[in-house]
């Protein structure tokens, strides 16, 4: 191996690494772009980083600060949850009782056949007491009816207890309910102002933590925050800087195999001349391939809006590697198509033969 070729070499080797390194950042800035539209598109596939992170410490101020009332509600409403199912089992537990006991009493009445008082009259625990009451006063009642009786007295106190067991309860749950109601109220402040942060950065915050959670990564993970940097720019310069990044990677692409394959060897000047040329290639197969969409929205009875933020990254660094790598033959393809166009337009302008 020669010097020349050796230094033809490594040329490209730091040309590919160059190229390699300034790509990756271009195109990870404008894929979080990508997917910031994706997820809000209010925001056009802008954010300001500065703002995020300034907004992002607020909030997680407040959050600290009201850490203690949201555990506080998540408390209440477990003693809350347990209340409901001791005054449930309670209730449950009193009507089966006052059920029992209305039936005996009624039994006991017909017995003695006293049609005064209706089986389906007060079943509260204190109207019940009174009618076992008035039963036992009574010495009429046959002597089993005498010894239900006794039971019934006994069922009745029993009710009675259950009764202000359950108001107990519901007191209880009262005093629960009114501090989860004075807890949550701090709390829904507290997300009132979060919602208010996050929608000055990214509108519609529901997608918030996950902008502020990719904008992170993607500060943390770049060098020097470089992406972070590139990200803030405008979707159409990011665009137009990776198609000709990606031009330049095709035209290494196209580079590397003649350098080792070749039997002329590669020179400087057609590494230069070839990444210059790659780049305008795929510059210009970018253009004629955005232009060529447009006019077929604008042809078509339905027209979508595109903007640069809604380019997908993948495609467009796929259009200016393809143009890079076949950067000659898609200059003869513009030029065909250019010079038959400009053809047609000279053979309609014209004049025809008098």
């Amino acid at each position: 191996m020669t010097f020349h070729k050796f230094a033809v070499g490594v040329v490209l080797a730091f040309a590919m690494v160059g190229v390699l390194i300034m790509s990756a950042l271009v195109f990870s800035a404008r894929d979080f772009q990508f997917g910031l539209q994706q997820i809000a598109p209010e925001t056009g596939g802008l954010v300001s980083f500065a703002e995020l992170r300034a907004n992002g410490e607020l909030i997680d101020q407040i959050e600290d600060a009201t850490r203690g009332p949201r555990g506080e509600q998540r408390d209440l409403a477990n003693q809350i949850a347990t209340v409901d199912g001791q005054i449930q089992t309670g209730t449950n537990s009193a009507d089966e009782s006052r059920a029992a006991i209305v039936g005996m009493v009624a039994d006991i009445e017909r017995n003695a056949n006293i049609t005064e008082i209706s089986a389906a009259a007060d079943t509260s625990a204190a109207a019940l007491t009174r009618r076992v009451e008035s039963l036992a006063s009574r010495s009429s009642l046959a002597p089993s009816d005498q010894q239900r009786l006794a039971q019934l007295q006994a069922q009745a106190r029993q009710l009675v207890e259950q009764e202000q067991s359950l108001d107990e309860l519901n007191a209880q749950r009262a005093d629960i309910a009114a501090r989860q109601r004075l807890v949550g109220g701090q709390v829904q402040e507290a997300d009132r102002r979060i919602l208010a942060l996050q929608a000055e950065v990214v509108p519609g915050a529901t997608a918030y933590d996950r902008v502020r959670g990719e904008a992170d990564a993607l500060r943390r993970m770049s060098p020097f925050s470089i992406s972070a940097y590139l990200a803030q720019g405008h979707p159409a310069l990011l665009s137009t800087t990776l198609v000709l990044l990606m031009g330049a990677l095709g035209a290494l692409l196209y580079l590397f195999p003649a350098y080792l394959n070749r039997p002329l060897p590669v020179t400087m000047a057609e590494i230069v001349v070839r990444l210059i040329f790659g780049m305008c290639a795929a510059l210009a197969f970018y253009v004629l391939a955005n232009a060529a969409i447009a006019g077929f929205s604008i042809a078509s009875s339905v027209q979508q809006a595109t903007t640069s933020a809604t380019l997908n990254p993948f495609t467009v660094s796929l259009v200016g590697i393809v143009a890079g790598v076949l950067s000659e033959d898609i200059a003869k393809w513009i030029q065909d198509r250019g010079r038959g166009i400009f053809t047609q337009a000279y053979k309609l302008t014209e004049p025809g033969p008098k």
